[in-house]
């Protein structure tokens, strides 16, 4: 009874509805719309699949958070890895120093110091010209470095052909006015940096980069380097004939239209960026950077490094908006470097900007030469002699860039960052990583 009372009501709403609904087609057919979609002039090339993977090297613990840019030959990227924000990358920044000096030093650039007549009797004035490589004695570990002594005995003699009456030099005046003097060590570097020997305090006037040892590339540094220079100065004016009586020293700038008495340089900058490079000198990095600021019209002070890097790497085709820099050794975790922009700078240096070249020449050679000549031993040793690259390492970085020749591809330019919680493990990790790079060549793939 109930199902025959349901059905009667279902009966009579559908008999209902018939007069309430308007009329229509049954079945309604929606009309279909074209469909646009652009179709290739020319289909896709053919790629092949790559096979040879470095995913087991790239995962080793010991990289910590790993970065991995790989190029070819054409540009074309073969791996990339936690690539797109900058990070710090040591002294690979040093690469970028050399690209900076070359292109605003020139090739045969010299940082030099001159001494001038003072306005007083007896004064002359020495003009710190940012040379760190200026030599007190006849030892040092930069070859065709100035003497000091040189400069000495050049100002004792000219000082007494000018002046035959009053022929005594009776005082000493130190311009330090190149760069700014309260900001002779950045407040982001370690000051055990300077203790245990890597960095002195950066001021133009100095002899032995500040060394306490002139003849170990690592060596403790003073407090007071131009302090440092002055006594030597001082010394070499009485060795030079200027007699054994005091000589008072103090510390100003120099008038503009001063009458040159001497003057002394540095090795050209073709010679300083391989010194800089191959071991890693932070004390030419900084001088060379700081000296380019100074001659591209700033003021040689760390706050216009950032314009001064940016605006240079632009004119090779490089173009790191986003970098941070404020050193020119990467001894500074604010060095913040775009990965794919190092790897794009390496290229240039090795492939694409033949003002460059002298960079390329003077990298590292892994087992051969500077800071990797120990390198790449073991499970890594197949790439020995077939990377040039320039090493890189503070506080949780450590890092590689630069150029892989393999046997069969060609060349393949590529930087390796280890970041956070690293240790000296990280580089054989490094190495065996690239010498799979190598193996791999343009087969390379990272599953």
């Amino acid at each position: 009874m109930i199902l025959g009372i349901v059905g009667l009501f279902v009966s009579g709403g559908s008999f209902a509805a018939g007069y309430v609904l308007p009329s229509g087609p049954v079945s309604p057919v929606a009309e279909p719309a074209a469909i646009s979609r652009t179709v290739p002039s020319e289909p896709a090339s053919p790629s092949g699949i790559r096979t040879c993977s470095v995913g087991r090297a790239m995962n080793n613990p010991a990289l910590g958070t790993q970065t991995v840019v790989v190029f070819d030959d054409s540009g074309n990227t073969l791996l990339t890895n936690n690539a797109n924000d900058p990070i710090p990358m040591g002294s690979v920044m040093k690469v970028i120093t050399a690209t900076v000096a070359l292109d605003i030093l020139g090739n045969d650039g010299r940082l030099t110091t001159r001494v001038v007549d003072g306005s007083s009797e007896g004064t002359v004035i020495v003009i710190g010209g940012g040379d760190p490589t200026l030599r007190a004695g006849g030892v040092s570990i930069y070859p065709g470095s100035a003497s000091i002594v040189d400069l000495a005995s050049e100002t004792v003699a000219s000082y007494q052909e000018e002046h035959p009456e009053s022929p005594t030099i009776t005082r000493v005046v130190i311009d330090l006015s190149m760069f700014p003097i309260n900001d002779a060590w950045h407040p982001t570097w370690p000051e055990s940096e300077r203790t245990i020997g890597y960095q002195p305090r950066i001021v133009p006037f100095m002899v032995d980069g500040d060394r306490a040892n002139s003849r170990q590339q690592t060596s403790p540094r003073s407090t007071d380097p131009a302090g440092r220079a002055a006594d030597a100065f001082v010394s070499a004016l009485q060795q030079a004939g200027n007699g054994d009586g005091d000589i008072e020293i103090d510390y100003q700038s120099a008038p503009s239209n001063a009458t040159e008495l001497a003057a002394v340089s540095s090795a050209p900058v073709s010679q300083l960026i391989p010194q800089m490079l191959l071991s890693s000198d932070n004390t030419l990095a900084e001088f060379l950077l700081r000296a380019s600021s100074v001659s591209a019209g700033f003021d040689g002070g760390t706050n216009s490094i950032q314009q001064l890097v940016l605006s240079t790497l632009i004119k090779h085709g490089v173009d790191m908006a986003g970098a941070t820099f404020v050193d020119g050794s990467g001894e500074s975790a604010s060095d913040l470097i775009p990965p794919l922009a190092m790897v794009e700078l390496v290229q240039q240096i090795f492939t694409g900007d033949e003002e460059l070249s002298d960079i390329g020449d003077a990298l590292p050679v892994a087992g051969q030469s500077g800071t990797l000549t120990s390198r790449f031993v073991g499970n890594a040793e197949v790439a020995r002699g077939h990377v040039f690259a320039k090493t890189g390492w503070i506080n949780g970085v450590y890092s590689l860039a630069g150029q892989i020749v393999t046997e069969r591809d060609g060349p393949l330019f590529f930087v390796v960052v280890a970041r956070g919680q690293v240790d000296a493990t990280a580089i054989p990790a490094i190495d065996e990583l690239v010498a799979g790079i190598y193996s791999c060549g343009t087969n390379l793939a990272s599953f």
